[in-house]
């Protein structure tokens, strides 16, 4: 049996998921557990301009503080993983990620976890988003 081979840091952002939204278990919106059926909104990703789509989808991301684990399509690729963000750096994360990292930011699903706040941001890749306040695993002290 060949098994595929995953990041180190996958356990530690499953696991970092999993006490946020206790019964969580991967970064799939189906393996999430505690966001409603009406707590996702019309999101689209497709038919948009990618500048619009961003600021969009930072707009949703304010109220988010300290580190958070950030996954995008690219998070899954051998040679990619979860991606560790302070806040305070999230929107120049996603405005230059095509050039720092590769691909565009927005290509497919994501998802933003901010243990200091215990909000999950899940973005479907077929037109959805939602946000959902989980347990705060941590608090951010000022000037840190």
């Amino acid at each position: 049996m060949t098994s595929i081979k995953r990041h180190v840091n996958w356990g530690f952002a499953e696991g970092v998921l999993a006490a946020v939204l206790p019964g969580s278990t991967a970064y799939d919106h189906d393996r999430i557990v505690g966001i409603s059926r009406e707590a996702w909104e019309s999101f689209d990703i497709e038919r948009r301009d990618a500048d619009a789509i961003e600021d969009d989808f930072l707009s949703r991301c304010v109220e988010l503080e300290g580190p958070l684990i950030v996954v995008n399509s690219t998070s899954f690729d051998s040679d990619q993983g979860p991606f560790f963000v302070d806040a305070v750096d999230l929107a120049e994360f996603v405005k230059t990620f095509h050039v720092r990292v590769r691909d565009y930011f927005m290509y497919a699903s994501v998802f933003v976890v901010s243990p200091a706040t215990g909000i999950v941001i899940v973005v479907q890749d077929d037109g959805y988003i939602a946000s959902v306040r989980g347990r705060r695993l941590l608090t951010v002290l000022p000037g840190a």
